[in-house]
């Protein structure tokens, strides 16, 4: 029965994403949304009270396979230096970013996001990157590799820099999510590094 419901909601977010991405958020209606689906309307308002829980959901859903993707990345290359391995998972947040940047920018123009009423910096996914960013900057400081900068502060300054906003107005400027990674990599995170002598 669980998989049965999980299916269903994933089903409703897949539809509502893809009204949202042809229309616009302020366009759709719930009724459309659950016309969509194949739902009730009782069934999604059960399940998603406002529009903006909603669009929340939708986010969230993305999130967690983020997670899941950076997680196996870190378990795959973990003999891997900590800079690299810090670059990589910089570079996966910004190009997951970046493919949804369109879905963003109609998020933004609705206002749906100030809605939600949320301290960014207690989410799952600041808290779960600031943890392997962390992690990442004390193994290297350990080593040695790293400048004498304070971990803890440095993964939360890291994390926050990387605002859905700001890859906003990259995008707006013409650049790909592929040269955002490039250029934050070569800007924040390779400094920390301090080239060893030979």
């Amino acid at each position: 029965m669980t998989s049965g419901n999980d299916e269903l909601g994933a089903q409703i977010l897949r539809k509502a994403q893809g009204l949202f991405a042809e229309h616009g958020v302020e366009a759709v209606s719930m009724h459309q949304v659950a016309k969509a689906a194949g739902v009730g309307q009782g069934t999604l308002y059960r399940r998603y009270p406002s529009k903006s829980n909603l669009c929340m959901s939708i986010m969230q859903s993305k999130i967690d396979g983020f997670i899941d993707e950076v997680s196996a990345y870190l378990a795959a290359h973990a003999e891997a230096p900590a800079l690299e391995r810090l670059s990589g998972i910089m570079t996966k947040q910004i190009l997951f970013c970046h493919a949804d940047v369109a879905w963003m920018k109609e998020l933004f123009r609705s206002g749906k996001l100030k809605d939600m009423k949320v301290n960014p910096f207690e989410l799952p996914p600041f808290v779960f990157m600031v943890g392997a960013i962390r992690q990442l900057l004390e193994e290297a400081a350990a080593k040695g590799e790293l400048l004498s900068v304070d971990p803890a502060f440095t993964a939360s300054l890291i994390a926050a820099s990387l605002s859905p906003e700001l890859l906003v107005h990259f995008d707006d400027k013409g650049y790909t999510g592929e040269q955002i990674a490039a250029h934050y990599v070569r800007s924040f995170i390779a400094p920390l590094f301090p080239a060893r002598p030979s």
